[in-house]
Parts: C-alpha cells; structure tokens; sequence
C-alpha cells in the first residue's frame, strides 16, 4: 500500500517549516507569502498528489465541512435541479454535500437525519414529508443547523425555511386562464397533509371564486398512489361530463406528465378542447405537440439563499429566518384560446 504523503514530506524536500507548507495549502497569510515559495509548494503538494487528512482537519477545527441535504424525491426534475444548485453553492465556499432522498417517508427522513448525524455534518438542507414535526424538534434540541426547503410547517416556530408563495402561484394561474378567456378551469392535486400542496389548492379555490364567480371550483384531489392510474376516467369526464371544464391546472410536474400522456393518447386538441396550466416544468413537456404552460420556481434563489441561511446558522444562533419568494408563469400555447 502506497504510504500517504504528508505536510512534513513536502516540507523536507523545499527545505521550509511545516507552518508554512500547511499556510500555503490552506490559503493563509497569502500578504506575507513569497508567491514564487507559493508556487514551488502547490506545485510540489500536486505532483505528490497530496491530499489533506479531512479527519484530523475536523478534530482540530470542530468541523467537517460538509452539509447534509435532504430532498422528497431525487427523480423529480425539481429536486434533481435544486441539488446541483446547492452543491455549487456549497462548493463556493468549500463544503461537501451528501445527498439523501426521503421519497416522502417519515421514517426514511428519521433514518437520513440520524445517519447526517452520526457523520457529524455541520448542517442540514431539507425537503421533510408530513410528519416529521417530531425530527424537526429533536434538530432544534440537538443544536444541528437547518434549512428548511420547498416544505412549511407553520405551527412549528424558530424555524429557518425557504419556502415560495404557493397561494399565490395558484391565484396568478387562475388570473392567466381568465385573462386568456377560459371560464370553468379545474385543479387536479393531491390528497395530502403537506401544507406547501395545500396551500396552492387553496389559492385555486379562492381565485375561481373570487375571479370566476365559480361557486363551487372543481378540485380533484387524489393520493399519489392512487392518481395515475385514476388519471384518465379523472381527466375524461372534465372533459366530457356535464360540467365541461374548459381548462385543468396539475399541480406538480409528476401528475401533469400522467395527464399529459392521456391528452396525447386520446388525440385531444389543447387549448381548443381543454387548456393547460403545470406546476413546475420537466423535460418531458418538450415532446408534447403543445407548449406548455408552466408555472416556474425561482430553483436558483432557493437554493442559494438555503446555503447562505445555512452557513450564517452555523456561525451564529440568531433568530430564525421565513423567506418566502415568488413564482413566474412561463406561458405556452397551452393556455392560450386562439
């Protein structure tokens, strides 16, 4: 086995003190460095292909320099996006990131957090389902660092989150399919405790309303496991019915691409037949024939402003922060009468 090169063994062979070796690696005292000594050190440490031992480094400095993230679902284009938004963010001022997907699951969040801790990560990025309220008081007794994304728990307080408008995401789709001359639009969401997807249900409700003078607005709202294959007697009879809604809003990427593939299998003409407004986008809308209507998350915002809240936790125990952002409407053909 190859014997690890160490700070004494660049040291020896420049003729210099290990202090100066270690300063130089660590970009330390860089105004009181000789450039051309630095140069011979870097130079020197790559060619050994020295690398730091990052667990004396956490003993000594009480870090690990690593950040936990948990996200719902690592096959969700929303996720997978906002991942490699926090990694690059993370990776700006010099910390890991260890992934976990909690796929919705209480007691996988428990499993995630508990093996974050044992790794003595110095702070966590979370997305946690329904029910976790439990896990996310033992956090905040345990003194680990978090950020809290994409997820509200509003009866919990001193909680630092980063969270979008979701009743307002759905009142401005309402406006949308108004303004563009639909008149009985229709909502298909999930059956959930998940406060963020309740939230966005009740800015549809109130818009209708409101806006639509609907006295009743039609949501549909089913369990996850249960909507796909529900999906087309669901979207078939908005269609068909007697009520004959004109327009349906999905409210995640995951249940439109469902709807979707069953506009597309029945040949049905959007936005003549039906219009269509998504929650978030995915790859797959591009092969719809129709542009799609989507509302979009601020991915980059939310990430980076989770990493900046994180790493100000983690220097400081002040009070918690709710940052709440706001949605665009990328608009499409898909909602738009001709």
């Amino acid at each position: 086995m190859r014997r690890k090169v160490s700070l004494k063994d660049i040291a020896k062979q420049l003729n210099v003190s290990t202090a100066l070796v270690s300063y130089v690696l660590n970009d330390k005292f860089t105004d009181r460095i000789h450039p051309e000594t630095a140069r011979k050190i870097k130079a020197l440490a790559e060619e050994l292909q020295y690398h730091p031992n990052q667990i004396a480094k956490s003993l000594k400095n009480n870090q690990t320099l690593t950040i936990g993230l948990i996200i719902a679902d690592i096959s969700n284009l929303f996720y997978s996006s906002i991942a490699r938004v926090i990694e690059d963010a993370a990776k700006a001022h010099k910390y890991n990131v260890i992934f976990g997907s909690a796929d919705e699951k209480p007691e996988k969040f428990r499993e995630l957090v508990q093996v974050f801790e044992s790794r003595q990560v110095d702070g966590i990025i979370l997305a946690a389902p329904a029910g976790s309220e439990e896990m996310l008081d033992y956090l905040k007794r345990r003194n680990i660092p978090f950020v809290l994304i994409d997820r509200d728990f509003p009866d919990l307080e001193q909680i630092n989150s980063i969270t979008i408008d979701n009743y307002k995401a759905s009142w401005n789709v309402v406006a949308h399919l108004k303004k563009n001359g639909f008149k009985k639009p229709a909502m298909i969401s999930l059956a959930t405790d998940l406060h963020h997807l309740q939230e966005r249900s009740r800015g549809f409700r109130e818009a209708a309303s409101k806006l639509m003078n609907i006295k009743t607005p039609a949501l549909i709202e089913e369990s996850e496991e249960h909507l796909s294959e529900k999906m087309e007697t669901v979207l078939l009879k908005l269609m068909n019915g007697k009520e004959k809604y004109d327009a349906v809003y999905f409210s995640t990427n995951k249940i439109a691409v469902d709807g979707l593939v069953v506009l597309a299998r029945h040949k049905v003409e959007v936005p003549k037949k039906i219009g269509v407004v998504c929650f978030d986008e995915a790859e797959a809308y591009s092969i719809f024939n129709t542009s799609i209507t989507y509302v979009k998350q601020p991915l980059a915002d939310i990430g980076g402003q989770a990493v900046e809240l994180l790493l100000k936790k983690m220097k400081q125990d002040g009070p918690a922060k709710r940052i709440v952002l706001n949605t665009s409407l990328i608009e499409g053909n898909s909602s738009l009468l001709k």
